[in-house]
């Protein structure tokens, strides 16, 4: 079904199939959303909508229209998508094939992928088309970033915005349709900060579930004070250095655990549950007061980095800074 293709974007999909329904479609739509939020699902699930059949309860998932679209064969469907830049020579092919009225079936939609990609010459021969495009044809604009686009071209649409999806839904659906233990969804979901296409390329990537582990054996050197192995875990971040910024999240949501176990001795409000026994260990050797300083020092950490500062200076800063907090607990 078209509602279960989309997660956590049920109620645009409801609003746009009402619209459907009613006969009430735009000519141009614009779908806005960070990656892995499923605009392109979206985009193919609207043009299913207008592509099929049926006469009723479109789109049906039966008919040869559906189906083609479900394998992205549909000849009336047409993705534009380009490695760089959307050059006006893309535009210009696209505004002849417009011209070619539907033979297979009654409807033509056109997917602009990455629409910000689009250069000025580009964005302004589309307006033309927007402004009068042929009464079977609908243009799906995809962008991250709308700010890029002409307030004209943002006007000739009909804007929909995808939002981030509840952790929850995200942690159902690795469940149920990724067969993904309780435990382990539970982390990629809150890891996902409510996209679901990042919770899925973190499931399939082995490599993070090792910097993961590698985070956690940090945590854990700095309350044993083992300092050599300190030492080779901050190597591990230089030689990761585009993985920075995930890692000290990691740290982060590590430590909030600690704290709300320290706080409430409740496990099921821990995100890292399948490490329930190592943040019980860590809650029993760190004070209340010390731990929110280590989760303040992480932070300020991160936001260092955004601030371009020297890489190695502020990570050896941060761990200085969490082994004196460790110190403290331990007197």
């Amino acid at each position: 079904m078209v509602l279960e293709a989309v997660l956590g974007q049920e109620k645009l999909m409801k609003n746009f199939i009402r619209a459907l329904e009613q006969n009430q479609l735009a000519h141009a739509y614009l779908i806005e959303g960070q990656h892995g939020l499923g605009k392109r699902n979206v985009a193919r699930q609207m043009a299913k909508g207008i592509c099929c059949r049926a006469i009723q309860g479109k789109p049906c998932d039966e008919c040869i229209s559906c189906k083609k679209l479900d394998h992205d064969s549909h000849p009336e469907v047409i993705w534009v998508q380009e490695e760089t830049s959307i050059k006006i020579e893309a535009v210009r092919d696209l505004q002849k094939n417009i011209q070619m009225k539907p033979y297979e079936g009654s409807k033509k939609v056109y997917i602009i992928c990455d629409a910000e990609k689009m250069t000025l010459q580009a964005q302004n021969a589309l307006l033309k088309t927007l402004e009068e495009p042929p009464e079977y044809v609908t243009i799906i604009l995809l962008t991250t970033n709308s700010n890029s686009l002409l307030t004209t071209i943002i006007s000739r649409c009909q804007r929909l915005k995808l939002l981030p999806v509840a952790l929850e839904t995200i942690e159902k659906y690795l469940i149920e349709k990724k067969a993904v233990a309780k435990e382990e969804a539970r982390v990629l979901a809150s890891l996902s900060r409510g996209i679901p296409g990042r919770a899925i390329q973190l499931l399939e990537d082995e490599a993070f579930q090792q910097r993961r582990q590698k985070v956690i054996k940090l945590t854990r050197h700095l309350v044993d004070k083992k300092t050599f192995y300190l030492l080779e875990n901050l190597q591990d971040f230089y030689e990761e250095k585009q993985f920075i910024e995930e890692s000290l999240e990691l740290m982060m949501g590590w430590y909030r655990d600690v704290l709300l176990y320290k706080h409430t001795n409740k496990a099921d409000i821990i995100i890292n549950i399948d490490e329930i026994e190592e943040i019980i260990y860590q809650s029993d050797i760190l004070s209340l007061e010390n731990i929110k300083e280590m989760i303040f020092i992480i932070e300020e950490t991160k936001n260092n980095f955004r601030s371009n500062v020297n890489l190695q200076l502020n990570l050896e800063t941060m761990l200085l800074q969490l082994k004196k907090r460790v110190n403290e607990s331990i007197l």
